[in-house]
C-alpha cells in the first residue's frame, strides 16, 4: 500500500484534471491500482492519498487480499481525519465481473463502524485505462470525460519545483532498493569497520560523510571494501543518528543516493539501516511512496529493526513529516558531541506537512 499527504488544492469539480493529478500526488503513475483521495469540502484539497494493487482471482473476480488491503488503507485514512473520499481505479483489463464486489467491497468498508477516528463517506468512484492524455475516464453513475495531460498538472509542476520526481511505475520506484550485487551482511560489515577505524563512531562518521560528499564525482559504485566499512558505520547507532541529519542538508539527494546503492548491496541490519536512513530522507520531503516502500526494505531485512519500526508506526499514523526534523536536529548534536562538522543545513529545503 502506498500513501502520500498533499497541500496543493485541486478543483474537484473538474474530473479529468483531479485524475491527471494523481501520478504526482502518488510519486509514480499507478497501474491495475485502486486509488483513494481524500477531499475536504471547506479548503478544497486533496488532503492524503492511499494506493493498493487491484487484485483479481483468474476468473476476474476481486481477490481477498485485496478487499483486506482497501480495508486497511481506508482504515489509515480514517485515522488521519478522512470524512469524504473518492476513489479511482486505474485499470486495463475487463472489470465486468469485478466491479460489483469492489463497488462493494468500498461501500462497506467505509461504511464499517470505525474503532478510531471519523466516519467516511464514498463520495464518487472514476474508473480509467490509464492516467495519460486524452484517456477517458467514466464515474459509477454514467458520467464521462477525458483526463487532461498529467505532465502539464499544477500539481506536477510543484512536485518538480520541490525537486519530487515522478516515477514512471511503481516498478520503478521499488528498484531503487532492490536487494542487487553478491550481498553483503552483518559480520563482513563489523569486520571491516573494525579494520579500518576499530569501530571509532567518530571515523566511521566521518567515513559515511566523505562518501557522500563523494558522490557526484565518483564515476563508478563504490567497492565492496567501501560498502562493508558504510555498512559497519551504520551498525554504530551514533553513526546512524548522526547521518540523519544529512536528510535535511544541502547534500541531501546525494545521501539519499548513496544510503539507497547501500541498501541495494547490504544484507540484514546494515541493509535496514541504510533502508531506514531512505525513508526518513524521503519522509522529510513529503515522498510518501519512497517512504513507505523504504520502510518495508528495512523491516524485510531485520524485522526487528526497532528504528524502522518506530518510523513505520509514525508514518502510519500520520504523524507530520516535520517530526523528522527534530530527529536530524538531534542528529546534528550527536555529530557535534563526536567533534565531526556535517554540511550545512539547506534553508530552502522544502520540508514537507
Amino acid at each position: 500500500m502506498t500513501t502520500q499527504r498533499s497541500t496543493h488544492a485541486l478543483p474537484i469539480d473538474d474530473v479529468g484534471e483531479l485524475i491527471a493529478a494523481v501520478p504526482a500526488l502518488l510519486g509514480f503513475v499507478p497501474e491495475r491500482s485502486v486509488v483513494l483521495l481524500v477531499h475536504d469540502d471547506v479548503t478544497g484539497r486533496i488532503g492524503a492519498t492511499a494506493r493498493t494493487d487491484l487484485g483479481l482471482t483468474r476468473a476476474g473476480t476481486l481477490r481477498v487480499d485485496c478487499r483486506r488491503h482497501l480495508g486497511q488503507a481506508v482504515g489509515l485514512l480514517r485515522r488521519q481525519g478522512a470524512d469524504r473520499l473518492y476513489a479511482l481505479v486505474v485499470d486495463d483489463r475487463r472489470l465486468t465481473k469485478a466491479v460489483p464486489a469492489l463497488v462493494d467491497c468500498l461501500e462497506t468498508v467505509v461504511s464499517a463502524e470505525p474503532t478510531l477516528g471519523a466516519e467516511v463517506v464514498l463520495a464518487d468512484l472514476f474508473f480509467v485505462s490509464a492516467i495519460a492524455d486524452g484517456a477517458r475516464w467514466l464515474c459509477r453513475h454514467g458520467e464521462s470525460g477525458a483526463v487532461t495531460d498529467p505532465a502539464t498538472s499544477p500539481v506536477a509542476l510543484a512536485a518538480a519545483l520541490e525537486g519530487r520526481p515522478v516515477r514512471a511505475s511503481r516498478t520503478e520506484l521499488v528498484a531503487l532498493l532492490a536487494a542487487a550485487g553478491r550481498g553483503i551482511g552483518r559480520a563482513d560489515c563489523l569486520a571491516a569497520a573494525s579494520n579500518v577505524s576499530d569501530r571509532d563512531p567518530a571515523e566511521l562518521l566521518g567515513a559515511v560523510v566523505a562518501a557522500v560528499l563523494q558522490v557526484g564525482s565518483r564515476p563508478e559504485p563504490l567497492g565492496d571494501a567501501d560498502v562493508a566499512v558504510l555498512g559497519g558505520a551504520l551498525l554504530d547507532v551514533n553513526v546512524r543518528d548522526a547521518a540523519l541529519s544529512l536528510s535535511l542538508s544541502v547534500v541531501a539527494d546525494d545521501a539519499l543516493e548513496m544510503f539507497a546503492e547501500l541498501a541495494r548491496r547490504l544484507r540484514g541490519t546494515p541493509r535496514a539501516a541504510a533502508a531506514l536512513l531512505v525513508a526518513a530522507s524521503a519522509y522529510a520531503r513529503g515522498d510518501g511512496p519512497l517512504t513507505g516502500i523504504a520502510l518495508d526494505a528495512a523491516l524485510a531485512a531485520d524485522p526487528g529493526y526497532r528504528a524502522a519500526r518506530l518510523l513505520a508506526a509514525a508514518f502510519e499514523n500520520g504523524i507530520s513529516p516535520r517530526a523528522v526534523s527534530a530527529a536530524a536536529e538531534s542528529g546534528e548534536r550527536v555529530a557535534a558531541r563526536l567533534g565531526i562538522t556535517m554540511p550545512p543545513r539547506d534553508t530552502e529545503f522544502p520540508l514537507a506537512g
